[in-house]
């Protein structure tokens, strides 16, 4: 059955909005070591269980006010942001990939992504649960693809001459993780504390990359691909820099004031925005970049 766009961008939009309400849930919830479905949902503050007046996406929010039903504390405005920009992620990859196999798959693992992006923000860890579902999603795609009768699989050649066919979605998995494996590993000599007078931050030095970092690089890979991967990564690493850089110019501005500045960025985030970047807007960036190879080269 086919859907005007507007239409099918607004019923992505509304499973968005509703999906991005249980996100909320996780992304509270797992790491806290909390089950995501028990008990139902209900006010940190007060407890008391919520019910279908105030459950409703962005609109609850908006109509109470931005507090409790029930004790009046304020709602933390990441309620309504995480609502809203699953709401638009939907649409996002209804209008670049329609509705079908690669639809779905890119809608789930956007929500494992968004976790992720949230939990690492404000814990410094990737939710193995994330890893996990991506990596199962990422041999869902290709096993529904070839059901369907898509020829989706690797052939990897051998020393023999023969080939040894593989799913696209254990290809990447193992291809990225092993890059961002290597990378920690340089960076973990490269960057560690040297000198008797850094004994011990060298004590207590993790590395450039975390352990997290590396089990969501292989996500990431199982589910876009090697290619595509590699791409979001450079992405990443670029938005990287640029957050970086913005980041040390306002900490030292407000450490001149006195005003206590978080020390570390995870790299997470980074990686989420360069995998959505991809999933929405990969010819964009094939386009762009053709562009700019154009500009550079004489």
């Amino acid at each position: 059955m086919e859907f005007p766009v507007w239409l099918g961008s607004v019923i992505a939009f509304i499973y968005g909005t509703a999906i991005g309400s249980f996100l909320n849930v996780c992304i509270y919830r797992i790491p806290a070591e909390q089950s995501i479905v028990t008990p139902p949902s209900h006010c940190p503050k007060c407890d008391n269980r919520l019910k279908g007046i105030d459950l409703v996406p962005l609109f609850s929010f908006l109509l109470l006010g931005r507090k409790c039903r029930y004790c009046g504390e304020p709602i933390s405005w990441r309620y309504f942001t995480v609502e809203l920009i699953t709401g638009l992620l939907f649409v996002g990859t209804y209008l670049r990939h329609g509705y079908g196999i690669d639809a779905i798959a890119y809608a789930l693992f956007i929500c494992a992504l968004l976790i992720a992006f949230f939990v690492d923000l404000d814990h410094f860890i990737i939710p193995d649960q994330v890893v996990i579902f991506g990596l199962i999603l990422g041999a869902a795609k290709d096993i529904a693809h070839i059901v369907a009768g898509d020829p989706v699989l690797l052939h990897i050649p051998t020393a023999s001459g023969m080939s040894i066919p593989m799913l696209p979605s254990i290809a990447g998995a193992v291809i990225c993780a092993g890059v961002f494996y290597l990378v920690a590993y340089i960076g973990y000599f490269v960057f560690r504390p040297r000198g008797k007078s850094d004994e011990a931050e060298e004590e207590e030095y993790g590395g450039a990359l975390g352990g997290g970092d590396i089990n969501l690089a292989a996500a990431v890979g199982a589910v876009l691909g090697v290619v595509p991967a590699l791409v979001s990564f450079f992405i990443a690493v670029v938005v990287g820099s640029v957050v970086g850089i913005t980041y040390l110019v306002l900490k030292s501005r407000a450490e001149k004031k006195g005003v206590p500045w978080r020390t570390e960025i995870p790299f997470g985030p980074h990686m989420v925005i360069g995998a959505l970047t991809m999933i929405l807007a990969a010819p964009q960036v094939g386009a762009f970049w053709s562009w700019w190879v154009g500009v550079i080269t004489p």
